[in-house]
């Protein structure tokens, strides 16, 4: 099954040179043309559409699309794998929403393109093509969700669009030891229900050399549940933000913190000491990102914190008859020290 969503796969160019993504049938129609056209005979595809859009728009909601989507699909027995088509700026969130929930053995793919569909030297057909032979074959089962761009492949967790028009238009940030010498705890766990991702905020914010807690303190106010700092080095944050979680840990318990870095590539550990050093921040229960950087910690957190307060205010409405205000503020704390206790399995990954 091919899920199609816009992106720049279908996307047209306007006589100014603009691409606009989202709202071409037709593209979207030769392109599936082209690739019945090219296919081995073995290999059978049926799509649907379940988005049509510029991939810079999606959020939230969104990934709640797609997750449902992916899992409605999967209750067809007789469907081998899925390839969703994507505009590559949010992919990267969309794979590892997607990779949290799918604990079938059947591949989902993810591919897109740099290039329009009517670029002369469009990339997207041989994406698919390749995202299509892969889901189709044995040995992507139990891989979870892959990135298919440029002729590399990619589990999901951890990649991150690392060029703005290279075919190859992800990296894959990653523990460097092979998979086999990976200690036990570093697999691919998936999350125990469903997330609804459009009903928790969990917001990303950039910790500039010198920044103070003014956006922090802006997200608190409207109603974060999470926050995903963006450091520097290993998961460093300026002395006032530093300053500004110490308060917040004392105030506002129920809202997860994460330190993560600006840095590429490489694993975010609470390692130095002082005001906002990341071993600091760990002695006020501040999470880091180890391998994934704030987009997809960002999903992790959103995920994490929803699945446990279904749990968490479930068991308030049992206990209470009815979850009123009193009983919803001690399931959100309930839900923080959850994810906190699930951070460490869930953000490693082979």
């Amino acid at each position: 099954m091919i899920c199609t969503t816009g992106g720049t796969i279908t996307a047209s160019t306007t006589p100014d040179g603009a691409v606009l993504a989202g709202g071409s049938e037709a593209a979207t129609t030769a392109m599936l043309d082209g690739l019945r056209a090219v296919l081995p005979g073995e290999i059978r595809v049926s799509a649907r559409q379940i988005l049509d859009g510029d991939s810079s728009t999606f959020g939230p909601a969104e990934w709640d699309t797609m997750v449902a989507a992916v899992a409605d699909i999967f209750d067809d027995p007789e469907v081998s794998g899925v390839v969703i088509t994507h505009g590559t700026d949010t992919l990267e969130e969309s794979a590892i929403a997607l990779d949290l929930h799918h604990d079938d053995p059947r591949p989902v793919a993810l591919t897109g393109a740099q290039l329009a569909a009517d670029h002369p030297e469009a990339d997207g057909p041989a994406n698919l093509l390749d995202a299509v032979l892969l889901a189709a074959d044995p040995v992507s089962r139990d891989l979870g969700v892959l990135v298919v761009l440029g002729r590399a492949i990619l589990q999901a967790r951890g990649v991150r669009k690392w060029h703005t028009t290279d075919p190859v238009a992800f990296a894959r940030n990653s523990p460097e030891q092979p998979v086999e010498q990976l200690p036990p705890g570093m697999e691919r766990p998936v999350l125990g229900g469903r997330a609804r991702f459009s009903e928790v905020r969990v917001d990303v914010l950039a910790c500039s050399p010198g920044s103070d807690a003014t956006a922090l303190r802006a997200c608190v106010d409207a109603g974060a549940r999470g926050l995903v700092l963006e450091g520097t080095g290993s998961g460093n944050l300026p002395p006032l933000v530093g300053d500004a979680v110490a308060e917040l840990a004392t105030e506002r318990p129920d809202i997860v913190v994460v330190a993560g870095t600006r840095v590429p590539r490489g694993e975010a550990t609470a390692t130095y000491g002082g005001r906002g050093g990341g071993a600091e921040l760990a002695t006020r229960g501040v999470l880091n990102v180890g391998y994934l950087r704030s987009g997809q910690a960002r999903v992790l957190l959103a995920a994490l914190l929803s699945v446990a307060d279904d749990s968490a205010t479930a068991d308030a409405a049992t206990s209470a008859g009815e979850a009123g205000e009193a009983e919803v503020s001690e399931a959100r704390m309930a839900s923080a020290n959850v994810v906190r206790q699930r951070w460490s399995r869930f953000h490693l990954y082979n």
